[in-house]
């Protein structure tokens, strides 16, 4: 790693990736840090995605997406169903297979990536963000750079030494559970998204296949009802009724925020 660069991003995810493959093609001078050893793992998503947005970002690339999306099913709690379907509608995606492509699209772009990069801190300058401190395979570096973007996903811990306010009300997140399940029988080319208080109050739970048989199986439930039931107890009730033969592969628990885009999302020398 040098001493300093035009743009440290710190956070391989979608966005940091886009965002350093960007900056690099704008000539900056750009360094990705991500804390895990591998990029696109764990997955904490549904791995869907609208066709619109993502073709904002990139063309769909076959060898990342599972299924394509012709429509969504809306279940009330009656039961009733309502569809809304579009030929474009959108994708679920092998999310390890895109965020590596993404990652490997900045590097082409001439974008530096260090993995196992655990960033600690922030430099300052003159009440500038001028910089990160890391620590890398056993080493600690500070690093310089003109810009650095927080891309650590909920409430950021980069964005929060910088002075900006990150934290969520209990009301603004939602407590997640999601399995990864076989011998699942949905439609390969609709989501399903059920509401209902019993299902998964304060939220909704959604299903999201992935062909052959394969599904993503998940609710969020809101803070203040998670403090009644964990929402792997709503998760554990929804796949018995909905779907008894299917078997588990993965499980991911996590917070979602709900709320609207955090103001400010910049300060000096930090977005």
């Amino acid at each position: 790693m040098r001493e300093a660069y035009d743009v440290i991003v710190v956070g391989a995810g979608p966005a940091g990736s886009v965002a350093a493959c960007h900056a690099a093609q704008g000539g900056a001078k750009v360094l990705l840090l991500e804390k895990d050893r591998d990029i696109g793992v764990p997955v904490r998503c549904a791995e869907g995605v609208g066709d619109a947005g993502l073709r904002l970002v990139v063309e769909p690339k076959p060898e990342w997406i599972y299924t394509k999306i012709e429509g969504v099913n809306l279940i009330a709690p009656n039961g009733m169903r309502v569809r809304l379907q579009d030929q474009k509608f959108g994708y679920v995606l092998n999310r390890k297979i895109f965020d590596n492509y993404l990652a490997e699209k900045a590097a082409r772009a001439g974008t530096e990536i260090r993995t196992k990069a655990y960033v600690d801190g922030l430099l300052f300058e003159d009440d500038y963000v001028a910089g990160v401190t890391v620590q890398n395979l056993g080493k600690r570096y500070s690093i310089r750079a003109k810009i650095v973007i927080g891309a650590d996903g909920v409430e950021s811990r980069v964005g929060r030494w910088a002075g900006i306010n990150t934290q969520l009300k209990l009301v603004d997140l939602e407590t997640c559970v999601q399995v990864t399940m076989v011998n699942v029988e949905v439609d390969s080319h609709y989501c399903d998204f059920y509401f209902s208080r019993q299902i998964a109050p304060g939220g909704y739970a959604w299903v999201f296949p992935k062909g052959e048989g394969i599904a993503n199986i998940g609710l969020g439930v809101s803070g203040e009802y998670a403090r009644q039931h964990s929402p792997l107890y709503y998760l554990n009730r929804f796949v018995e009724k909905y779907f008894p033969n299917g078997a588990i592969l993965t499980t991911s628990i996590g917070g979602v925020p709900v709320t609207a885009t955090l103001k400010p999302l910049t300060t000096n020398g930090l977005m």
